[in-house]
């Protein structure tokens, strides 16, 4: 019987470069940014500011994860949270879907803008026309 103590614990063991390929890049991040962003929207026409606001605030996370695995975009993605995402917090909590409604197509507009500067003008992302059909967006409480 093999003594399990001279087994070796992990000899698969993944290089830094290794771990570095196997982060998410944008392709894999920005559908699930695009996902939350289109249900806030929702969220807030609906008059759920807790959920539209929950939906931004993972969406944040999301850019800040971008920004760790894929780092020559961060001065850009710092500057939309800046410019776009922190008004449109703002707006939802003042509960004032009017403001939010603005600057979320400008906000979107932005993006879009972005695309076309890291010479991706083919992605042009749009408000889909309905609700997410998955959630009840009624509020609650």
């Amino acid at each position: 019987m093999a003594d399990v103590d001279t087994q070796p614990k992990n000899p698969e063991r993944l290089e830094l470069e290794q771990l570095t390929a196997l982060q998410p890049g944008l392709a894999r991040l920005m559908p699930e940014i695009g996902a939350r962003f289109w249900k806030a929207f929702y969220a807030a026409q609906a008059g759920n500011w807790p959920f539209a606001s929950w939906q931004l605030r993972e969406m944040r996370k999301l850019l800040r994860l971008c920004e760790v695995t894929r780092p020559k975009y961060t001065t850009d993605i710092e500057e939309w949270m800046l410019d776009d995402l922190d008004p449109l917090m703002a707006a939802l909590d003042a509960h004032d879907f009017a403001t939010f409604e603005k600057g979320y197509h400008e906000a979107v507009d932005s993006a879009n803008d972005l695309h076309r500067r890291w010479q991706k003008e083919w992605i042009v992302w749009k408000l889909p026309d309905s609700p997410p059909p998955d959630l009840d967006l009624t509020p609650r409480g």
